[in-house]
């Protein structure tokens, strides 16, 4: 049996042709996700809330603090991503897929404000550029996973 295939070179050749357009794809989300990083950590310290709920370490410190501890979490999670699908461009959808779940997840949590009773405390200018920031994360995520999933 010889190892003759006449089609081999052509499918090795667009299969190098579609590994090389997914690293494009990936290096130029990787240049928008490293920004999205920094902001996301200079709102992680800035007060979201109005009133004197303070910013979320603060409210996550406080008795009664848990879903600050889950908003946190959440954007520790999501900040880890960011930074880890800038610092090395990912061709997986994996990545792509958490940041939008992590990200959906704290706008929803921004909107509706669980654990601060009633009547509901209005956002700051920072809870409304965290909102901002998580809606474009959460686009820009999913526009990447759409892509790659494409090809």
């Amino acid at each position: 049996m010889s190892n003759f295939d006449p089609g081999g070179w052509y499918k090795r050749a667009v299969s190098e042709q579609d590994e090389s357009k997914r690293q494009a794809i990936a290096t130029g989300y990787a240049r928008l996700y490293g920004p999205l990083a920094v902001v996301s950590v200079v709102i992680a310290f800035q007060p979201i809330l109005s009133d004197d709920y303070g910013t979320l370490w603060e409210m996550a410190g406080r008795p009664g603090g848990g879903p600050a501890v889950i908003g946190v979490l959440l954007m520790g999670g999501l900040i880890w991503l960011l930074a880890a699908a800038a610092l090395r461009p990912v061709v997986s959808t994996g990545v792509p897929a958490l940041i939008a779940v992590l990200s959906g997840l704290i706008v929803v949590m921004l909107l509706t404000k669980p654990g601060t009773g009633s009547p509901r405390p209005e956002l700051t200018s920072f809870g409304d550029a965290a909102v901002a920031v998580a809606v474009c994360t959460f686009a820009l995520a999913v526009s990447q996973f759409v892509r790659l999933r494409r090809g």
